[in-house]
This record gives structure tokens, sequence and C-alpha cells, in this order.
């Protein structure tokens, strides 16, 4: 089993996981086994998986690595109930993941796909942090079992989980957002094998439609996304209604202008099931004008988006400010007036550096000035 050291088994999706042990000898209802320790009982340790034979336990425990992350700190937002894992990697790179609790009693959690992040977006705090490496599909898989643990060690189990089970996965969040550090589909392939984990039954069991990946617009990816995974929900981080204001506040724009972006989702084959959301942060003067709330409800409405509007988290340095409450409001009126369908959001955990924008893969750090 030597070439295991390369394989990371906690990326596997569970037919590829059949299909290795296939080819190492073993009997194809073991990778089953492993599967459901992995992703359902979340175990991390190869010992204490009892059901499998103590000699492929040893033999697992020498050649095959586990992705498992630190808790570093997990500050609690007094004003939400937010909580904010801050996360260390094998190679003590941090990470960020979030969990909120919404209305009714469910849960949603932002996972993270990269350490930093690429795109260079101009109002977003992780974007000014160096861009370390990509995520494993273990690692992103690995930020919803850490919640699961916490969450079932303080007594937030619930019941209708696979298998009946009374373990971590009784505590898993009812949504999976791709919204913290990174840009989902620069990580394609890790990103799709960690959708296919966690919406695999013999797993953590998630509906598609309780999982949404946003981009700031890789359009050449999405339809390959969709290909893999029809049902999940899109976000598109939009923030600017002008090819102009775009490219100076999301560089991605200069490769992939906003025409493009709408095309490819125009484009998308039709689900009754998937939505497309428009993420639009409204910064003071710069976005928040009548024009452009025209402008995002024209767009809105050509692919049968909704938008969240997202008033400006401030982070340390910025240099954008957030709107007045009026203007917001305004802003909301005019594109629902106009037909488009909006929701103002409130960023959760902004005392705690949570929120939208904010996430810098280190609580407290101080942040470099953009680039010039």
């Amino acid at each position: 089993m030597e070439h295991l050291a390369k394989v990371e088994l906690t990326s596997l999706p569970l037919p590829a996981l059949r299909e290795l042990f296939g080819q190492l000898g073993l009997p194809k209802f073991r990778a089953e086994q492993v599967f459901r320790w992995l992703h359902i009982r979340m175990v991390r340790e190869w010992d204490l998986m009892t059901d499998l034979p103590k000699s492929l336990r040893e033999r697992l425990a020498e050649s095959a690595p586990l992705a498992k992350l630190n808790v570093v700190k997990s500050p609690i937002s007094k004003i939400d109930g937010s909580q904010k894992l801050v996360l260390s990697c094998h190679d003590d790179q941090i990470i960020e993941s979030v969990v909120m609790p919404m209305p009714g009693g469910w849960t949603t959690e932002c996972i993270s796909s990269q350490v930093g992040c690429p795109m260079g977006c101009d109002f977003c705090a992780t974007a000014r942090i160096p861009t370390r490496r990509n995520l494993s599909a273990g690692e992103i898989v690995e930020q919803i079992a850490v919640a699961c643990r916490l969450r079932y060690s303080g007594g937030l189990a619930r019941g209708g989980v696979s298998g009946g089970e009374k373990g971590p996965l009784s505590a898993r969040p009812q949504n999976i957002v791709f919204m913290g550090m990174g840009e989902p589909l620069a990580n394609f392939n890790a990103v799709v094998d960690a959708i296919s984990i966690l919406c695999d039954p013999k797993g953590y069991g998630f509906s598609p439609r309780r999982i949404t990946v946003s981009t700031v617009g890789l359009a050449r990816r999405v339809p390959d996304l969709i290909a893999h995974h029809p049902n999940i929900h899109l976000a598109w981080s939009l923030t600017a209604t002008t090819d102009e204001v775009r490219e100076r506040l999301m560089p991605v724009n200069r490769g992939v202008p906003i025409a493009k972006m709408l095309e490819a989702l125009e484009g998308l084959p039709a689900s009754s099931h998937r939505k497309i959301t428009f993420e639009y942060a409204l910064l003071k003067g710069v976005n928040d004008g009548d024009d452009d709330a025209r402008r995002l409800a024209k767009m809105a409405k050509a692919v049968g988006a909704h938008v969240n509007a997202i008033p400006f988290n401030v982070w340390p340095g910025a240099p954008y400010e957030r709107p007045s409450r009026n203007r917001v409001r305004k802003f909301a009126r005019l594109v629902e007036h106009l037909g488009a369908s909006i929701s103002l959001r409130e960023s959760k955990g902004q005392d705690i550096g949570a929120a939208f924008g904010q996430l810098a893969g280190e609580e407290g750090q101080s942040l470099p000035a953009p680039a010039s």
C-alpha cells in the first residue's frame, strides 16, 4: 500500500474509493465501511474503525493519510450567534469557516475552498493575504466535519440523518455555501469531488439543493460544474453593473466581462431545482446609485436571478464605506419596483470578522494595502 501515501482517502468520493480498494485487492465493501467511518461517524483515527480487520487498520495507518483540521479559535458572535472556525491544516496554513444560525432553527455553514484567494477583489479582505494553495476535497469536507463534531458535543444533535446515526452527523448544518476563502471554480476538481462526497446518501446525505457555489465569474467553468452537479445553486459575486466599475473592483472582469458571464448563465440547461443569485456588495458612492439599480434589475430578470444585496462589511484598512440605511433601502425598492427579486442581507458575524468579505485567514491580523 506504499502508493497510498499519495492518496488522501478523505478526498475520494465513494466510487473512487471502491475502485482504489479493488485495485489493492481489497473487497469493495471495505471501501463503504471506511467511507462510513469518515463521513458519517467522522472518525479520523484508523485504530478506532473497529469493524475493519486489525491488519487492515495497521496497513492503512502506515500508508494512508487522512485530512484533519485543528481548531485554533472558535469565537461566537454576541450579536447573532454565528461561530467562526479558525482552522489549521496539516502544513499549518490557516483557513476559516463560519457556522450561522438562520431563522426557523436552520443552520448554514460557509466554507472555504482555498488558502487565500487569487481573484484580487478590491473590497474583500481575503484578497489582501497571499494565495498559498488550493484545499483538497478532504480539507473542504473536513470543515463540515469539524462543525458537526463541535455542534454534537454542544448538544445540537437532531434526528433524520443517514442510517439513523446518533453521532456527529446528527448535528450537521442544513445548508452549505461555498462563500468562504478562495474562488471555488479555481479549485474545480476538489470542489466537484467535495460536493460528490457531501451529497452521497451513504455519507453526509446533503440534497444538492442545500448547496450553493459562489463564483466571481469564471464563466467557462460554470457549465462544467453544472454538468457534474446539475441541481446545486449558483451565486455570482457581481457587485457592479458596468464593466468599467467592475474591472476596478474585480480584476477577473478584464477577462470575463459581465456580458460573457450572463451568456454562460443563460446557456445553462433548464432546471426547476437550481437557483441563481447575484451577490451584490453595496459600496457607498461606487455602485449604489439609481442607474446601478436599474441595470441590476435588468440583468437579474434576464437570467431569472434573485439579488442578494449586502451592505459593505468594513474591515481594517478597507478603502470603501457602507452606504446609509436610507440609500440601501431606496436601492432595494427600486430594483424590486422594476420587477426583479431582491433581498437585503445583513451579514452575520460582523463583530468577529466572519461576515461577507471579512475572512482573512487569521483573526485580527493586519492586512496589507492592495497592490497598485
